[in-house]
């Protein structure tokens, strides 16, 4: 049995997608103190996700939904060499290009609502902007007669992808990217993502 550790207000919820897509059966476990010595263990950076598959642990969002691909027959991964790298190149691009910018903004939201202050406009503005002036790329390689990012089928590039500009895409104007939009509410009208949506964090025992 697969263990994942954390909740969905995070990249953990990237992993469970993976997971509802693959079928693999999983318990998931929430995690109050991420310093906890006995999580530390685990993780020493004292952050989620952590993929526990027997002795195997695992980090990192992203090398964890790889790896859950590996596990079983499935169509998230490519055959064919050139969407394989395709894949690989937009999950690298969704990680350094949005989700870099999102994490900052969503840690100065957080800092701020912790401080009880508001948060920094210029900073979260910067963030947005980023974002925006980026999803042009994306807009483009779909509008080429993509369906998804790695070609006519839906892959984990897809889950990669779609996971962090689904957070973001409300604070931004969608309307300059319309074949995103498009992409976007087809990937997350998938059942699998509407399983996750559909978890009671509060109901999930505690590490």
């Amino acid at each position: 049995m697969l263990t994942i550790y954390g909740t969905k207000p995070s990249r953990v919820a990237r992993c469970l997608w993976a997971l509802e897509e693959l079928g693999l059966p999983y318990t998931q476990v929430a995690v109050p103190d991420s310093k906890a010595d006995s999580f530390l263990a685990l993780n020493p950076m004292g952050k989620v996700p952590v993929l526990v598959d027997g002795d195997f642990v695992l980090t990192e969002s992203v090398a964890i939904t790889a790896y859950l691909a590996t596990l079983t027959s499935n169509a998230l991964l490519p055959t064919d060499a050139r969407a394989r790298a395709r894949m690989d190149q937009w999950t690298s691009w969704a990680i350094t290009e949005v989700e870099f910018h999102f994490t900052v903004m969503v840690r100065e939201i957080r800092r701020a609502g912790q401080a009880g202050e508001a948060p920094d406009g210029g900073l979260v503005g910067a963030c947005l902007k980023e974002v925006a002036d980026t999803l042009g790329a994306l807009e483009k390689h779909l509008a080429a007669g993509n369906a998804y990012v790695a070609g006519d089928s839906f892959t984990l590039g897809d889950i990669n992808t779609a996971f962090p500009i689904a957070g973001i895409a409300p604070r931004i104007d969608m309307s300059a990217f319309p074949v995103i939009s498009d992409w976007l509410a087809r990937c997350t009208a998938r059942p699998a993502w509407q399983r996750v949506q559909a978890i009671d964090d509060s109901a999930l025992m505690a590490a």
